[in-house]
Order: C-alpha cells, then sequence, then structure tokens
C-alpha cells in the first residue's frame, strides 16, 4: 500500500449509494481521519471514505482497513525494544 504523509488535510465523507451529495463527517489532517476511524466499528467503517483534500486520492473502506492496519503496526514497532 501506498501511503502519503499524515500531515496532508483530508475530510471523511459519509459514502451516498444513491447519487447524493457526500456528507462530510470530520476534517483534519490524514493521521486525524485515522485516529477518528480507529474509535469506530469496521461495520460504520464501511461506510465512509477519507478524501485526501489537495490530491486526488480517496481511502475506501478496504483501504481505510489497510491504512489502520499499518498505523497499528507502526506504533507497535516504535513500542517494541530495540534488538
Amino acid at each position: 500500500m501506498t501511503t502519503y504523509p499524515l500531515s496532508e488535510p483530508a475530510t471523511i465523507y459519509r459514502t451516498d449509494t444513491s447519487g447524493g451529495e457526500r456528507k462530510s463527517v470530520a476534517r483534519g489532517s490524514l493521521a486525524d481521519c485515522a485516529d477518528i476511524l480507529a474509535g469506530w466499528s469496521s461495520e460504520d467503517r464501511a461506510t465512509v471514505e477519507i478524501e485526501v483534500d489537495d490530491m486526488a486520492l480517496r481511502y475506501g473502506s478496504d483501504e481505510i482497513e489497510e491504512l489502520l492496519q499499518f498505523l497499528r503496526e507502526e506504533e507497535a514497532d516504535r513500542k517494541s525494544p530495540a534488538g
């Protein structure tokens, strides 16, 4: 998975399968958006996407799960003692 700087501004949108206007749920950095969604259930995360504001880049539900897993692994690596 390609990741982008976590400081990039991003917006969480509720996905709309009916073709209507998307609803903004939250804004912040990509890291902020990931932190917000980490506290949600996987079912709730499946109803949103993250859009990086200054790029044509969207994280759908599968990519959100991959991003959260990547960040969990990075955090675990930082906390583990150096070998």
